[in-house]
């Protein structure tokens, strides 16, 4: 999964680049998906407590990301 999903992040990080946008910015509360995007040269900018809500709608804490293109 981590190779298809690497692919993917790139794939979206060059469809930004062809739209002319060089800064990108996301949240997760995965911590798969932390190590990924880490892996992938993203910048941890930080956690926010009780910004996101499970499926089952507890509240959860999210990490922030960026990542520049240029």
């Amino acid at each position: 999964m981590a190779r298809s999903a690497g692919a993917l992040l790139r794939a979206a990080e060059q469809c930004a680049l062809e739209e002319g946008r060089t800064l990108l910015v996301l949240d997760t509360a995965s911590a798969e998906a932390e190590r990924l995007y880490a892996r992938y040269g993203w910048q941890r900018v930080g956690l926010v407590p009780g910004y996101a809500l499970y499926p089952d709608g507890r509240p959860c804490a999210t990490t922030f990301y960026f990542k520049s293109l240029r």
